[in-house]
């Protein structure tokens, strides 16, 4: 096991700083437009929903005696709307690595060039996603499994949408860098973790504000990303010299 040369703890707070100096709060914007698309298909299937049930109640109709097309016709949809949101956030999620790439030299968030990158990777993603899902499967044999799969495969996206590699290989660099920095990344997976249970209790205190909890659940999903590209840029043999530092030294 490799032995990680900086503070991990200290790189994992202060990327959470970094969110929010100079212009590096434009990498909200992905995690936004997915939102809003996710939650046009919910709604959009909400209103579904209702004129169904609205029209029940209007016309007065008796309940079908066989009542299995409709739970079929609402399984296939929720099912969609999952699948879509799945989807959805594989891409922004692809699109925000590639756009906070230039942040950490200095430079500011790529947007347009992070939607190609995205773009061009989506593919790839989407094949890690099935593989990572069908080994969670598989792993359920063992009771945390499915976490230490997880764990492991951290930093696969970004080894496909920035080091350019396939879903499988992604899948074996991102185990090999994983278990050969374990503290570093048990660090990071600890302040997701920290992370998260903020992120719910501010969604809690904002969710009589407009727009409040998709404010705090997009920071939360860009801090993510920000926090796990952070790691792999430190980690991953290829990145050869580390980052520029997140917070500035100040000369005395």
């Amino acid at each position: 096991m490799v032995t990680a040369r900086f503070d991990a703890v200290a790189e994992a707070t202060d990327t959470f700083k970094k969110l929010f100096q100079k212009r590096n709060w434009l990498v909200i914007l992905p995690y936004a437009a997915g939102q809003f698309l996710i939650g046009s298909l919910a709604g959009v299937f909400a209103l579904a929903l209702y004129i169904a049930l609205f029209s029940q109640v209007v016309t007065r109709a008796a309940p079908p005696s066989n009542m299995t097309p409709f739970v079929v016709m609402f399984g296939v949809g929720l099912a969609i709307f999952i699948l879509f949101a799945v989807v959805v956030f594989e891409f922004v999620y692809a699109w925000t690595l590639a756009a906070a790439e230039p942040i950490w030299t200095g430079g500011d968030p790529a947007l347009d060039r992070g939607l190609r990158r995205a773009a061009a990777t989506f593919l790839q993603l989407i094949f890690f996603q099935i593989l990572i899902t069908l080994l969670a499967i598989a792993s359920l044999l063992i009771v945390v499994g499915p976490i230490i799969v997880a764990v492991l495969a951290i930093y696969a996206p970004p080894y496909i949408v920035l080091g350019g590699r396939s879903a499988t290989q992604a899948i074996g660099d991102s185990f090999r860098l994983a278990s050969e920095n374990l503290g570093a990344t048990l660090t990071l997976v600890l302040a997701l973790i920290v992370v998260w249970l903020f992120a719910i209790a501010a969604i809690l205190l904002t969710i009589f504000i407009p727009f409040g909890p998709v404010a705090v659940g997009c920071t939360f999903r860009s801090y993510v990303a920000l926090a796990i590209e952070r790691f792999y840029l430190l980690l991953a043999p290829h990145a050869g010299a580390a980052p520029i530092p997140i917070v500035p030294e100040t000369s005395v």
